[in-house]
C-alpha cells in the first residue's frame, strides 16, 4: 500500500500512468459530450438538423480510441510501477485504471452493437399491413441517395434481410376487446419507460418515444391493435431517429415489450 499512497526516495509516479490518467479523462469528457450535453442540445437540434447524428457519432469514436490509448498507458504505467526501481505505482495509475473500466462499459457495448447487430433501422412484426404514424414525423429519407435509405423499408431486399435477421418476428395475440387490449398496450408503454405521443382506444393505436439512457438514441414506436377472427392482435413498428443501423435496439424494444405483454396477458 506504501508504494500506492507515499512518495518513497527516489520513485516518482510514472509518467505512463499520468498519461493513462489524462487521456482517461479527455475519453471521459468526449463521452459526456456525446451523451448528456448532447442530449441537452448543445450542438444543436438534430431533428432540425439529422448531420448531427453525423457528430455525435464521431464524437463518440473519438471517446473510444481515446479510451483504447488510456488503456494502453495505464497498462504500461502499472507495470512501470510495479517493476521499475526508478517509478512507484501511484493514485494516478489506480484511478486510470478504473476511469478505462468505467468508460469501457458503455463505449465497448455500443461498438460490439455496431459490429454484430445488422444494418436496420426500421423494424416491424408485420410488413402485410404497414404501420403508419400519424403524430410522430417519423423519418424522411432521401430516396436518391442509397446511404440514407440503407436499413429502411426503402431499400431493395428490405424484406428479405428482416426476416433473416429477426425471424421471430409476429404479432401478439391480446385478450378482451380492441380498446381493452389498446389500453393494456399504452400502460405497458408506459411502464418500460416510453413517452407516450398519442393514443386513440377506440381506433386501437399508440404511438411513443424510446430514447435510450446516455447517449439519447431515440427510436419512433407505432403500435396498432387490431381484431382477426374475434381475437385483438397487437403489432408494433420501432423506427430509428438516426437511420443506418440502430445497433439491435429496436428489436430488443420490441421483443421485452411483447414479453411485458405476454407476461401480463397470462
Amino acid at each position: 500500500m506504501s508504494r500506492i499512497f507515499f512518495k518513497k526516495e527516489g520513485q516518482k509516479p510514472s509518467v505512463f500512468a499520468t498519461l493513462g490518467l489524462i487521456t482517461g479523462c479527455l475519453a471521459l469528457l468526449a463521452l459526456i459530450a456525446a451523451g448528456p450535453l448532447y442530449r441537452i442540445g448543445l450542438f444543436g437540434d438534430p431533428v432540425a438538423d439529422p448531420s448531427l447524428y453525423e457528430l455525435q457519432f464521431k464524437i463518440i469514436t473519438v471517446a473510444f480510441r481515446l479510451m483504447l490509448v488510456a488503456a494502453g498507458f495505464t497498462f504500461l504505467g502499472l507495470l512501470h510501477g510495479r517493476f521499475s526501481s526508478r517509478a512507484r505505482t501511484s493514485w494516478r495509475g489506480i484511478t486510470a485504471a478504473i476511469l478505462v473500466a468505467v468508460i469501457a462499459w458503455p463505449l465497448g457495448n455500443l461498438f460490439y452493437r455496431a459490429e454484430s447487430a445488422p444494418v436496420l433501422h426500421d423494424i416491424s412484426t408485420t410488413l402485410a399491413e404497414p404501420l403508419a404514424f400519424r403524430t410522430l414525423p417519423g423519418r424522411t429519407y432521401e430516396v436518391s441517395s442509397p446511404s440514407d435509405i440503407l436499413g429502411s423499408r426503402l431499400e431493395p431486399g428490405y424484406t428479405e434481410k428482416l426476416h433473416r435477421a429477426y425471424p421471430g418476428l409476429g404479432s401478439t395475440p391480446l385478450g378482451g376487446s380492441v380498446p381493452e387490449a389498446t389500453e393494456l398496450a399504452a400502460d405497458v408503454a408506459n411502464k418500460m419507460g416510453w413517452a407516450i405521443v398519442s393514443q386513440d382506444l377506440q381506433a386501437g393505436h399508440i404511438e411513443a418515444i424510446y430514447s435510450s439512457p446516455w447517449f439519447g438514441l431515440r427510436s419512433f414506436i407505432v403500435i396498432a391493435v387490431r381484431e382477426k377472427d374475434a381475437v385483438a392482435f397487437l403489432d408494433i413498428r420501432a423506427v430509428s431517429e438516426m437511420g443506418h443501423t440502430d445497433f439491435g435496439i429496436n428489436a430488443d424494444l420490441i421483443d421485452a415489450y411483447t414479453s411485458a405483454l405476454r407476461t401480463r396477458v397470462g
